[in-house]
């Protein structure tokens, strides 16, 4: 245990680092789902190595240890040092604190998206009476809805807003809101997977674009529509306010206009369609051994520490 019970913790240095990399190798159907599985092997990992570790602490301290009927002491060599131990604890609560106030956010946000899907009707677009362009799908538990405002139906053409609605629509079909959710939890838990939900986040949207534009001559329609939307919320974010420097404050649009991506999402679709269909060799044997040894040193650490006890 000594030693195995590093190795999850090194994986999940290996996940939070190459991350970009493989976000940028995988085509675009897999990415949403490939990088919040990593996530989640990154973040089980992580949590395994540190639970181990402050069950070691367990040990350091005779009173807990006669109390739970240990007998470690006499194998304390076999067990990393305490001030590890110690050092996760302190981890193993900050991370369940955060893990629980992650989960409430989205438990919170998901309980209000699925009311207002309960009482807006299905099979239509709701248009809200707002200025600020913006459109977003609304994922509940139970089913999804589409809203636009009145400010960015006004700036768009009627193909340009059938685009940008089949985009909020395919959200819906990917179930991304799910995707975003369980990546938040995952870098709660984790600090090293803070970069994950904007990759995910541009993944689901990358998703979304192709998938909207998957019909003939929809691929310009779209990234016109996207060109539009970010202009209109530029300007709607330097009608609302400056920075003090005097640059304007960009307003956080749910649809992502304002986003940095937008430019590449932009020349993705008008560069054609993309040819990348299948997962790289060298990407699927990497992952796969990866996860092998992630899930093979967890179980290796537990059960020696199983057996210390014993």
């Amino acid at each position: 245990m000594r030693y195995m019970v590093w190795i999850p913790l090194l994986a999940n240095v290996v996940i939070a680092l190459g991350a970009p990399a493989l976000a940028r190798r995988l085509p675009y159907r897999m990415k949403p789902a490939a990088l919040t599985a990593s996530a989640v092997l990154a973040a089980a990992g992580w949590m395994s190595s540190l639970g181990l570790l402050a069950a070691s602490f367990v040990d350091r301290v005779p009173a807990l240890a006669h109390r739970l009927g240990t007998t470690t002491v006499a194998q304390a060599a076999a067990l990393p040092p305490s001030s590890v131990g110690l050092a996760a604890v302190v981890a193993v609560g900050c991370g369940a604190g955060m893990l629980l106030a992650a989960s409430m956010r989205n438990g919170l946000a998901l309980i209000r998206a699925e009311r207002l899907v309960r009482r807006l009707p299905a099979g239509r677009v709701h248009v809200l009476p707002q200025r600020r362009p913006d459109a977003c799908a609304i994922g509940g538990v139970t089913g999804g809805r589409v809203v636009i405002t009145a400010g960015l139906l006004d700036c768009l053409d009627a193909a340009e807003r059938d685009a940008v609605l089949a985009h909020e629509r395919a959200h819906l079909i990917g179930g991304h809101h799910w995707l975003r959710m369980t990546v938040a939890c995952c870098a709660a838990v984790d600090p090293l997977l803070r970069r994950l939900p904007d990759l995910v986040e541009i993944a689901c949207e990358r998703w979304a674009d192709e998938h909207a534009a998957s019909g003939a001559g929809q691929r310009r329609v779209l990234a016109r529509a996207l060109g539009k939307a970010a202009l209109a919320t530029l300007q709607d974010a330097k009608g609302a306010g400056t920075h003090p420097a005097g640059r304007a404050t960009p307003s956080s649009t749910t649809c992502g206009f304002h986003h940095h991506a937008v430019t590449e999402r932009m020349a993705a679709l008008l560069d054609g369609s993309p040819h990348a269909t299948r997962v790289p060799a060298t990407v699927l044997l990497t992952t796969s051994a990866l996860m092998a040894v992630m899930i093979g040193s967890a179980v290796h650490a537990g059960t020696d520490y199983l057996a210390l006890l014993h």
